[in-house]
């Protein structure tokens, strides 16, 4: 027959292995969390900023591969921490950078003449869709100057009229 202290003994360890195996679970997604990571060589007119001619690029220490000037590729990382290795073809020493993204988004921006220059916002989140305006200003905490009116669809398209 159980006593009380060895029922409620059973329970504490119950209790406890549930805990082990939801911090595991938690542990294990936030570790093996996918990111989509494009990694961009355009020219920032607006900034001034000319991107490199011909560079190596290799993120977490995975393949290089040549990056010319207005070129953009893809690589999956996956994790939280991260690092990006450039190697210049002009004989500049390598230049090598560790970051990290955050959990929510999937997908990342990474420019690398920002990253060159030393700006701390070399990344950012990559919006697949245009944004609309409520969404930015819910971000931002209010407008950030005047926007531009949608332009209001032809009288042929409008669904209301059918």
């Amino acid at each position: 027959m159980l006593n009380a202290t060895n029922t409620k003994r059973r329970l504490v360890i119950r209790a406890a292995l549930v805990f082990i195996w939801v911090c595991l679970g938690i542990v294990i997604f936030i570790m093996n969390r996918g990111h989509t990571l494009l990694v961009d060589n355009h020219t920032i007119e607006t900034e001034n900023l000319r991107a490199p001619d011909l560079i190596k690029v290799s993120v977490d220490r995975g393949k290089a591969v040549e990056f010319f000037r207005g070129d953009r590729d893809i690589f999956k990382v996956g994790g939280g921490g991260h690092s990006i290795r450039l190697e210049f073809s002009d004989g500049a020493p390598p230049l090598e950078k560790r970051f990290s993204l955050p959990l929510g988004p999937d997908m990342f921006l990474l420019s690398i003449p920002r990253m060159i220059r030393g700006d701390e916002n070399y990344i950012e989140v990559f919006y697949t869709q245009p944004e609309s305006r409520s969404e930015r200003e819910e971000e931002t905490g209010g407008p950030e100057g005047e926007a531009e009116k949608p332009a209001e669809e032809p009288a042929a398209l409008r669904s209301s009229e059918l």
